[in-house]
């Protein structure tokens, strides 16, 4: 039996919207201050727990570093764009800091980094970038 063309644009409106829906769910998941526990490279796992990244909607972004020594939080807003849910694309911008002294304190060689999601779980974020693997926790 053939399907009437209203039944056919309703099916696909619903489609989409479904579509939409588990792909809202996936920038929801990672909304929210994610603390770096560690850095994995080859055999080598570096304890880290100075370091949060904080994604504040479907676009904005927050790389926040405490220093220890000075007892004093820095910081660098950006963009977070996510073509797909393996890919995370983050770019460190500058409002009210300097995003190219800011990478000074980081691993990030450029203000943009790109990201592999490895997993994304409601307390748990592991990323991969660079022969490096970082693993978040929720804060």
């Amino acid at each position: 039996m053939l399907c009437s063309w209203k039944q056919f644009w309703l099916s696909a409106v619903l489609v989409s919207l479904l579509a939409t829906a588990c792909r809202r769910d996936d920038y929801e998941m990672l909304e929210g201050k994610w603390q770096l526990k560690t850095v994995e490279q080859g055999s080598v796992v570096t304890a880290v727990d100075t370091v949060w990244y904080n994604f504040q909607s479907a676009s904005m972004f927050m790389y926040l570093i405490y220093k220890a020594d000075t007892q004093e939080y820095t910081h660098c807003y950006g963009i977070r764009t996510q073509p797909d849910a393996a890919i995370l694309d983050l770019e460190l911008m500058s409002w009210g800091t300097d995003a190219q002294d800011f990478i000074r304190q980081t691993d990030w060689d450029e203000t943009t980094r790109t990201f592999t999601v490895e997993m994304l779980k409601s307390k748990r974020l592991v990323l991969t970038s660079g022969g490096k693997k970082y693993v978040f926790i929720k804060f």
